[in-house]
């Protein structure tokens, strides 16, 4: 951890008990500073932006860098996961934005933070459930990285079509036999059937194939659209996206900035997958898992930092702490 900032654990209490993890700055200590709300996306990661062996630390390196800009900030352990209580099987998307509201009220509560100036910085699903939290707890900025004003039925087919348009590109035997087997169909065939499982059953959760599945999730996702709080949002919107992010299609964060009523910005950052990292080269998206493995060491995408860091310094006033190396 770099100096000039120190790192707490802390229990936010909502309807279950969130594990999390403040950093605040060395200035804390002579005046009320801004803070920033991670909120993270889809999965199983840890509030450090950790899962199943692929430690890529994302949310761990943003906390520690808005830090040193001079920033308070929080980030957690979803519902039901790792040290937070709850059940992650009977977790749904308004369970996520309820957490969100309950930790932006505890940022707002802290001595060492100025409640007026509370931000939140979501990234993939975080960027859409920002503005559902918002509508519920109004804050003075957003920062959405790599998501934005789209329903997640409608990312979900964008994400499945660069997939397949990846796989049909394919060169040789395997490109061959992508297009002979019609691919892309059957499996369209394949996620109709699913949806239709998910969306007629009101359980928590079901089977796929053995495994569980948060159908209830699923199911608020889809009948959510983000963009009808976009609509509502009234503060400053930084949003963020990587030329070669395969998760998040840049339409929804061009809607994003259309439909907010506050200032809006949005930069589309070069060589830059949806993990935050920079790839220089050509991204397949069919092998994305594997990039994201080769990425994981690799630090923060330093031109997305420096907008990050524009931005702030543009909407709000903060004392940087004494920049020193670890």
């Amino acid at each position: 951890m770099s100096k000039g900032m120190r790192e707490k654990l802390v229990m936010i209490q909502g309807e279950y008990e969130l594990a999390g993890t403040m950093t605040l700055p060395e200035t804390e200590a002579r005046n009320r500073v801004p803070a920033i709300l991670i909120l993270p996306g889809t999965g199983g990661s840890d509030r450090d932006g950790n899962r199943g062996g692929l430690d890529m630390n994302i949310y761990k390196e943003l906390a520690e860098y808005l830090t040193c800009l001079g920033f308070a900030t929080l980030r957690f352990d979803k519902r039901g996961s790792f040290e937070s209580k709850g059940d992650v099987w009977k977790r749904g998307m308004w369970d996520l934005v309820d957490d969100a509201v309950a930790c932006l009220r505890f940022l707002k509560q802290q001595p060492a933070v100025d409640s007026e100036q509370v931000i939140i910085l979501g990234h993939s699903e975080g960027a859409i459930l920002g503005p559902a939290a918002y509508a519920k707890e109004p804050v003075a900025g957003m920062m959405l990285l790599g998501g934005g004003a789209m329903c997640l039925r409608d990312v979900m087919v964008w994400q499945r079509r660069q997939a397949y348009d990846a796989l049909e590109r394919a060169g040789g035997f395997k490109g061959w036999l992508v297009r002979k087997l019609n691919v892309a169909v059957k499996s369209e065939k394949k996620v109709e059937k699913f949806e239709k499982k998910v969306t007629e059953t009101n359980k928590d959760y079901i089977r796929l194939m053995g495994k569980k599945f948060p159908a209830k999730w699923m199911r608020e996702h889809y009948d959510y659209d983000a963009g009808i709080d976009m609509a509502r949002v009234e503060c400053p919107v930084l949003l963020a996206i990587g030329d070669k992010d395969a998760q998040a299609p840049l339409i929804s964060l061009e809607r994003a900035a259309e439909l907010a009523q506050g200032e809006a910005e949005l930069h589309v950052i070069p060589n830059m997958t949806h993990i935050l990292k920079r790839w220089d080269d050509q991204f397949d998206a069919a092998g994305m898992i594997k990039i994201y493995k080769q990425q994981a060491q690799q630090p923060l995408q330093q031109e997305l930092l420096d907008v990050l860091e524009q931005w702030l310094a543009k909407h709000f006033k903060q004392e940087k702490p004494a920049q020193q190396a670890n």
